[in-house]
């Protein structure tokens, strides 16, 4: 027989009134375990202490005044009724329900909302106007027609989408393929910033029937030249090679900068601060790989080598660092070709392998005293790598940029070096 609820209540020593007359940070008990925390921020939420399995723990069962005296109360009884069961506490389902209803009322949550988004920071990405037109055309013939454009894009499940993947693959396989990329692409995206609680998206092909996702192998690294004098005698190569100086310029802030070559091509002019002791290029974290805003956004010191370079490219764009004729900038598909088919690298080395090259000698680099040089975490957020360890998480990114900027003008040194002695 259920115990009554009454049975765990304690003398309250919090209203209503008292909850809005506090205006100092601290913990502020109820009883039964339940007390309203209050952040230096200014947040306030709800916390449960119990103990299970004799061990400690904490639930938050909501934010006030979202969640109000009487609400935190009636979870509470939840929170303990699964603790007496043997269950850690946990929002209820009404009230995950209630904000799942609240995000699907909000028409900027439509599939059709979200897959606007999506492309429209993609084409400004990376992307050729080839690409862009080609993705555009099979986002409004193949996908704005469907029911999907209109439903909330949290409650789009497998089963909605897979009848429009297998009538695409009996009709146009090829196209059914590329309208898979897209939609993978949305639900990633979404998937990345919050809105969806995950990709929903089939590894199977489309019509084979495998709809689970399947456990697939390690992806494979692109390929690096990881020897310092070999990547010297490519930048040597690159800075002879018949290509224009948009294609060898992205190659060389590629190398110089050790940062993903999607981003190096859509380099915006406003991103670099070249003038000071303290030159950088400021990446916004909403366009990197890992879009977590609390990480902010990803600075990178430039070396003086770089500065000066990059004072002597046409300023053919007010927009693009490495811009072409009609106002877009090089594309991601161009440094490629150059280094696997005009200067013969196929599976030797990529535009993206000059970030291996730079983790691998950086890591290898030592003192006199056979110490390490440079520290691995440093090292890491360079390349805006997402590390997952204590240290990472403490990191403290304004004081670390000095150590940053010594790591990268050692690396544009030796680039240099060894592209003119190679």
């Amino acid at each position: 027989m259920p115990t009554p609820r009454s049975r765990h209540r304690q003398t309250a020593q919090l209203t209503d009134r008292s909850i809005g007359a506090i205006r100092k940070p601290g913990v502020y008990p109820d009883g039964a375990g339940l007390a309203l925390h209050v952040l230096e921020t200014g947040t306030s939420s709800w916390r449960y202490r119990y103990r299970l399995g004799g061990r400690a723990g904490v639930a938050v069962l909501g934010t006030y005044p979202a969640m109000s005296l009487a609400k935190a109360r009636a979870a509470l009884e939840d929170a303990r009724a699964d603790v007496e069961a043997g269950i850690k506490p946990a929002l209820r389902k009404w009230a995950a329900k209630e904000v799942a209803q609240e995000k699907n009322r909000d028409d900027a949550t439509t599939f059709g909302a979200i897959a606007e988004r999506w492309f429209a920071m993609a084409k400004a990405d990376a992307w050729a106007d080839s690409t862009s037109a080609a993705t555009r055309g099979r986002i409004d013939s193949h996908l704005k027609p469907t029911r999907l454009w209109a439903m909330p894009i949290r409650d789009i499940k497998l089963m909605h989408v897979m009848p429009l993947l297998d009538k695409l693959h009996a009709e146009k396989p090829d196209t059914s393929k590329k309208v898979k990329l897209i939609l993978n692409g949305v639900f990633s995206w979404a998937h990345t910033r919050g809105i969806v609680e995950f990709n929903p998206m089939p590894h199977g092909k489309p019509g084979s029937g495998q709809t689970g996702r399947k456990v697939t192998e390690k992806k494979k690294k692109l390929p690096a030249s990881v020897k310092l004098v070999e990547v010297g005698a490519i930048l040597r190569a690159i800075e002879h090679a018949q290509a224009s100086w948009q294609v060898r310029g992205a190659l060389y802030l590629c190398a110089m900068t050790a940062q993903r070559p999607g981003r190096v091509v859509a380099a915006r002019w406003a991103e670099f601060n070249l003038e000071g002791d303290s030159p950088t290029w400021t990446i916004p974290r909403e366009l990197q790989k890992v879009a977590d805003p609390e990480r902010g956004d990803h600075v990178i010191p430039l070396a003086p080598e770089v500065v000066a370079w990059l004072k002597t490219l046409p300023s053919a764009s007010e927009t693009y660092v490495f811009s072409v004729l009609g106002g877009g900038h090089v594309s991601l598909e161009a440094p490629s070709k150059l280094l696997r088919t005009s200067l013969g690298l196929a599976g030797k080395h990529t535009p993206h392998g000059f970030r291996s090259s730079f983790s691998t000698l950086a890591n290898a680099e030592n003192r006199e005293d056979g110490t390490r040089r440079f520290d691995r975490v440093d090292i890491e957020h360079v390349l805006d790598h997402e590390l997952r360890s204590e240290v990472a998480r403490t990191y403290d990114r304004a004081r670390a940029l000095p150590r940053l900027r010594t790591i990268l003008e050692w690396w544009a040194c030796a680039l240099i070096a060894a592209k003119t002695n190679a």
